[in-house]
């Protein structure tokens, strides 16, 4: 094509870019260049779509050879520099904007000006979102505000100052502030995310999902608000969804490292995954296992050991790695056990917190422990060198595929044993992790082997439980005085999915005049929700008796109005039972065929109540009717069951502190040994 022609051709692309028609365009300055590659006009055009479509990346060659073409023509540096701003590469803006001013910008100091100005906007935008990423939330509030008060459109400062009031734990003023950022950029795919994480932080979860299904409509390449909705989906139980968007995200990022947010979105996925009572075992234990082999594939070795380390009979250094040293669960569960191994005379204790959270727990905790580190500002690499250099020998895992785990840490291999324990009803998935601390009324010898990479090590009880201070004296039972039963259930709403729902319908129909008490469900249209999907089951709404989340002491107060417990279905209640029972109450459930799904068949086994333990959900509606027949001996197992569970293995952290001190230097002789892990059982060791 001669250059007339490429000219000619030129002026018809312009024309039909102006017209919008930009394939047809596009189609033309592609064959321009075809004939002509470096022909300025037709790199200018193409380049300048590709940045009316933000592809700054593809738009930078073809206007860099425009401009090296004619540096006399001004659009051609000023497409250049809104390339250059676009791709974020500010500096190098900044420096051609200065080369710009002796060359062809010379002419044009109307629109040189106006890009001035959105640079410096865009450093000062730059600086802050460094301020974030350094963690400095003191100076990025700050300049957030003062970007603000000077220009109040600043929608990116808007959406900086929200995001601190939300991790400030601020949700109404972020929330707030948030708003006004979707309002001045309603197609910044952020905003909607940050919002959205905000309406679910105060478990307005509908409204979190249309903004997080927005965002993902506006940034459908990105991860993060992938991962986003799958967190609004699962907190509804819409496990299913909640996996799809889980599994999206991971395949956008599928080569990138497994660390930060995408170890933890894929932990996130498992977790979800474990709601789901539709997923047989062996595709649950097989996505556990693609997150161990993705770990291990970028994990790099820890440093070998010094000399003479293999000394079976010394002190033994314990690492502990969590982010529940405090009052949640695990950190309730950990206390009784971990301040009589601190006792001992032959191990010391050190804590690895994956998150700055403290309370009293955490204070109670901390004499217990030799070292204590917080670690949730380091990188796999740097915590894995850490507890490298103080020479632990057996690390264990409090969290699995919670949050604010470290497993990918674990595949690095940082100490001579490794065990998981606490955090998570089920294998980590890695082959780094040697050992998983369990029990056999939870999981049978012989039944659950194959789902766990780890050996399993059977203690009399895989945790301590100690009475709640909170927990008020056991009332008689409730039916006796009412002649009414009342079913109670202390989930979190994200437990809640359809096969659950279903059973306990067919529970209520079957009772009739029974009422179901449910506490902490979010009075935020989650109630009103239930009660619709219940009414589709037959079952009319005043049978449904809703409360909101409760301080502990009105937590277990809530016991005494509660006759029998359901658990749920896919991801069975451990905590709520183990309280449940403290007060007197016993919990129907189903045992799974899952680890997750049979942990309260484990429990209730454990105190002896095999009688509340279903084979599925027809036999778990046949006992509730059977029970509800069987007052005076539901009211005598309510007044007993107290004791009953304080003097069951699970009661005594004295026993279980020594087996699970017995339980770790059977691993180090192991070890010392040079033989690979094994399964036992603490009581046949000698």
């Amino acid at each position: 094509m001669a250059i007339a022609d490429g000219d000619a051709a030129c002026a018809r692309a312009i024309e039909l870019q102006l017209g919008g028609q930009l394939d047809a365009a596009r189609q033309v300055y592609a064959q321009i260049l075809q004939a002509e590659p470096r022909h300025p006009t037709a790199n200018y055009g193409l380049g300048m779509l590709h940045v009316q479509a933000r592809r700054p990346a593809e738009a930078l060659p073809l206007l860099q050879v425009a401009l090296q073409s004619d540096p006399a023509v001004a659009d051609y540096w000023l497409g250049y520099l809104e390339a250059l701003l676009l791709a974020g590469q500010l500096a190098a803006a900044r420096k051609a904007l200065q080369l710009g001013l002796q060359q062809g910008l010379a002419g044009a100091a109307a629109a040189t000006q106006e890009f001035s100005t959105r640079l410096e906007a865009a450093e000062e935008e730059a600086r802050l979102l460094a301020l974030v990423a350094q963690r400095n939330n003191a100076a990025a509030r700050e300049l957030a505000v003062e970007l603000i008060r000077r220009d109040p459109a600043r929608s990116c400062a808007w959406n900086v100052l929200g995001t601190l009031l939300w991790s400030e734990g601020n949700n109404a003023d972020a929330e707030q502030v948030l708003t006004e950022a979707v309002r001045l950029s309603p197609r910044d795919a952020e905003a909607h995310c940050n919002l959205g994480l905000v309406l679910m932080a105060q478990e307005r979860f509908a409204a979190a999902e249309m903004q997080l299904r927005l965002a993902t409509q506006l940034a459908p390449d990105s991860a993060h608000v992938h991962y986003s909705l799958g967190l609004a989906l699962a907190q509804q139980a819409k496990v299913v969804a909640g996996e799809a968007s889980f599994r999206h995200g991971l395949e956008l990022r599928a080569q990138a490292p497994l660390a930060g947010e995408d170890a933890t979105s894929y932990s996130n996925l498992l977790f979800c995954m474990a709601h789901n009572p539709e997923l047989t075992p062996e595709e649950f234990f097989a996505e556990h296992r693609r997150f161990g082999e993705r770990a291990a594939r970028q994990a790099r070795p820890a440093g070998s050991r010094a000399a003479g380390a293999r000394d079976p009979g010394r002190r033994l250094n314990v690492g502990f790695v969590s982010g529940d040293f405090s009052g949640h669960p695990v950190g309730q569960f950990l206390e009784p056990v971990v301040t009589r191994l601190a006792a001992r005379g032959d191990l010391n204790l050190h804590a690895y917190s994956t998150h700055p959270a403290a309370d009293a727990t955490t204070a109670r905790l901390r004499p217990a422990f030799r070292g204590w580190t917080d670690v949730d500002l380091l990188a796999d690499a740097d915590l894995a060198a850490r507890i490298g250099g103080d020479r632990i020998d057996i690390l264990v895992d409090l969290t699995g595929h919670t949050w604010f785990n470290r497993l990918p840490m674990f595949a690095c291999r940082p100490a001579p044993v490794q065990v998981s324990w606490l955090g998570y009803p089920g294998t980590t998935g890695l082959a780094a992790m040697d050992y998983y601390l369990a029990d056999e009324c939870w999981l049978p010898p012989g039944a659950f082997a194959d789902q766990f990479t780890e050996k399993l090590v059977y203690l009399p009880q895989r945790w301590g439980y100690q009475l709640h201070t909170e927990a008020a004296a056991v009332e008689p039972l409730p039916a006796l005085q009412s002649g009414r039963l009342v079913f109670g259930s202390f989930h979190r709403f994200g437990k809640l999915n359809d096969a659950t729902i279903r059973l306990w319908a067919d529970i209520l129909r079957a009772v009739p005049g029974a009422i179901l008490l449910l506490v902490a469900v979010p009075l935020t249209g989650c109630d009103q929700q239930l009660r619709d999907r219940f009414a589709a089951l037959g079952v009319a709404p005043e049978r449904l008796v809703f409360h909101p989340r409760q301080s502990m002491a009105g937590y277990f107060s809530l016991h005494g109005q509660v006759d029998i417990g359901l658990d749920t279905l896919g991801y069975a209640g451990g905590t709520t039972t183990m309280h449940s029972l403290a007060m007197g109450v016993p919990t129907l459930t189903v045992a799974g065929g899952t680890p997750q799904a049979r942990a309260g068949a484990g429990i209730l086994a454990g105190v002896g109540l095999e009688a509340f333990v279903a084979a599925d959900a027809a036999d778990c509606v046949g006992r509730a009717q059977d029970w509800s027949h069987r007052l005076p001996e539901l009211a005598a197992i309510r007044a007993g069951l107290r004791q009953r569970l304080l003097q069951s293995p699970a009661g005594q952290p004295d026993l279980i502190a020594a087996h699970v001190a017995q339980a770790l230097r059977h691993m180090w002789r192991r070890w010392c040994a040079g033989e690979s892990a094994e399964s036992f059982a603490t009581a046949t060791l000698t």
